[in-house]
């Protein structure tokens, strides 16, 4: 009997459920249709059982959409007796009255919610909004502005009370808003430029940049005292890449504050990261005319000179007259400063440019070897001296003393990633003195390596090796590959250029003609001539789409207009094809990232 009853009392309960499930689902499916009329029947039942705030905001809605207004302005207060501390009731109501004509009632029942505020953050952020919503602007901004006051301006509403005047289109009372916050404490600066972020910089349209810049200066002439405007505006042209003018400010504040150049190293590594070489010499060359008693003397020295290094080597146009220049400037340093463990990176760097581009490599694998043995030096910065001369060597001829090298540094530094790369490095001797069957072996341990980019450029050099030797047939056309991946190697771009057609021709496989296509393309970015090397990129996209550089060639051609020729919209487009095209690739991560830092706010993300 008992177990009857509770079977009675479940299937009445569960049939409950499902019948007020139903008119859920009925009088939202009313609602989304527009047909007002007939979701009120439900919700006038639904509300008093489930007075959850959809159901109310539903009900509300209907009542006025069939302009119910009598009803709906008892709904209104029933809630407000119930819930007298939610104030956007009061909104609602105001906006009932507004509706109904009755602007000295909706003036009342908006002054009134803004009179009510309390001194919770939560509470004047949803009221806000709510005018926000209600696109009342102003009382928007009278609710913030009360908020400050009643929180001691503990929280200043500095994103809030600019997308409000946003809203209004009134771009110069926007950035006003937010500059005068930072008069409450520098401390706000970071709020400031969050809140700046999408009105600034290269996103922006110039109108809202000048309209920014504009206010900017004027709170720098009124308040000549406050730095903070002064950092602002460094930024503001950081974020415009206006980095010539930005080290004038730099200086400036430099000079006021007497910090000893410290800001001038901060902004010239800024520059480095976007590729403004110029100015961060220039930055370093501030620092050091300070004179060598500066704290940051020695830093801004070596800074300036591996700067110069990669502006002349990295841009592909440079002439023997520059790279000597350049030598002679290291030789100089190194005399000044010593050569010690403190100045190792440079003697790094002086011998990569004397082996690989001055060919001078007597004298490049002396200064190795002297770096080698360099007292002070940690374990591990040894290792990295001991890749650069086995470098030097191979590309001398030194193969097998190189390859001893090699072998050092990974049986040293085993499970780690300078181990693996030492060991890629020497399967790659292997690979360019056609030693194949050994090659693979190597290859097939580094495709689990720990390090991903050394396990992935192990799969793709396997996978050539494989494709081109199944067949003896197609060896000859590998062996000269592996040649002239090792003139590459040694930087003898025009022999490079020449032999490059001939594997092209000779070769039976697709793996070889698209690692000439890409090939080819370096070559091209290496000259600065940008866009042949986009041409060869679309030719691996357009003949091999499917091939295994094809993700390669999309990602390398997003990062050519990205930070060569600084077309964002194309790179963005790029990165989107290669994100929806190839979700397996090993460079969807970096895209994904790059992606969501161009497209920002304005775009949905890709999946």
């Amino acid at each position: 009997m008992k177990k009857l009853i509770l079977f009675c009392f479940l299937a009445c309960f569960f049939q409950q459920v499902y019948s007020q499930s139903t008119d859920d689902q009925l009088a939202f499916q009313y609602y989304q249709n527009k047909q007002f009329d007939k979701a009120i029947a439900y919700y006038e039942k639904l509300f008093p059982k489930n007075p959850s705030p959809a159901n109310y905001q539903y009900y509300l809605d209907c009542l006025i959409q069939t302009k119910d207004y009598k009803t709906a302005e008892k709904v209104i207060r029933k809630e407000m007796k119930q819930q007298p501390n939610n104030l956007i009731l009061l909104v609602d109501q105001g906006m009932l009255f507004k509706l109904e004509g009755d602007e000295k009632k909706t003036k009342e029942a908006f002054s009134n919610a803004v009179h009510k505020l309390t001194a919770d953050r939560e509470q004047i952020l949803d009221l806000g909004k709510a005018f926000m919503d209600a696109k009342e602007y102003d009382y928007a901004l009278d609710s913030y502005n009360q908020g400050k006051k009643l929180l001691g301006n503990s929280y200043p509403f500095v994103s809030e009370i600019g997308a409000v005047y946003k809203a209004q289109g009134n771009t110069t009372a926007m950035v006003d808003s937010y500059l005068e916050t930072l008069l409450l404490s520098p401390a706000y600066i970071q709020y400031v430029q969050d809140a700046l972020q999408l009105s600034v910089g290269t996103y922006a349209d110039a109108a809202q940049n000048n309209v920014v810049k504009t206010e900017l200066l004027k709170y720098i002439q009124r308040y000549p005292d406050k730095d903070v405007y002064s950092e602002l505006l460094i930024w503001m042209l950081e974020q415009l890449k206006d980095y010539p003018n930005a080290l004038v400010q730099v200086k400036a504040l430099d000079r006021r504050k007497n910090e000893g150049g410290f800001r001038l190293m901060t902004f010239a590594s800024t520059c480095i990261n976007a590729g403004a070489y110029d100015p961060a010499i220039q930055a370093y060359q501030y620092v050091i005319d300070r004179g060598p008693k500066g704290e940051n003397y020695t830093d801004a020295k070596m800074n300036q000179l591996s700067v110069m290094y990669q502006k002349l080597v990295g841009g592909g146009i440079y002439t023997h007259d520059e790279l000597v220049s350049l030598e002679n400037k290291y030789t100089q340093t190194l005399a000044e400063l010593g050569k010690s463990a403190g100045s190792i990176s440079l003697m790094q760097q002086l011998a990569h440019l004397q082996g690989f581009y001055l060919h001078t490599d007597s004298s490049a694998i002396e200064l190795m070897q002297e770096a080698v043995t360099m007292p002070g030096v940690s374990p591990l910065t040894q290792a990295r001296c001991r890749l650069e001369l086995a470098d030097l060597m191979l590309a001398d001829g030194q193969t097998w003393e190189a390859s001893l090298l090699y072998s050092k540094v990974e049986h040293d530094f085993k499970e780690e990633p300078i181990g693996d790369e030492a060991k890629f490095k020497n399967a790659k001797v292997y690979y360019y003195t056609g030693n194949f069957r050994w090659t693979k072996a190597q290859l097939d341990i580094l495709k689990s390596a720990t390090t991903k980019l050394i396990a992935n450029d192990a799969m793709a050099l396997a996978l050539v090796v494989a494709d081109n030797t199944v067949d003896s047939a197609k060896q000859p056309a590998l062996l000269l590959f592996a040649h002239v991946e090792l003139l590459d190697f040694q930087n003898y771009d025009d022999s490079v250029s020449i032999l490059l057609d001939s594997v092209f021709n000779i070769s039976g496989t697709t793996t070889l003609k698209e690692e000439v296509l890409l090939m080819r393309a370096s070559l091209a970015e290496k000259k600065g001539d940008h866009q042949k090397a986009l041409g060869f990129y679309s030719d691996e996209l357009t003949v091999y789409p499917d091939g295994m550089l094809a993700d390669k060639a999309l990602y390398l051609s997003a990062k050519l207009e990205d930070d060569k020729l600084h077309d964002q919209k194309k790179a963005a487009e790029l990165y989107k094809q290669l994100i929806l095209k190839y979700p397996g690739s090993f460079y969807i991560e970096q895209t994904r990232e790059r992606y969501r830092q161009l497209v920002k706010d304005d775009a949905q993300p890709v999946n």
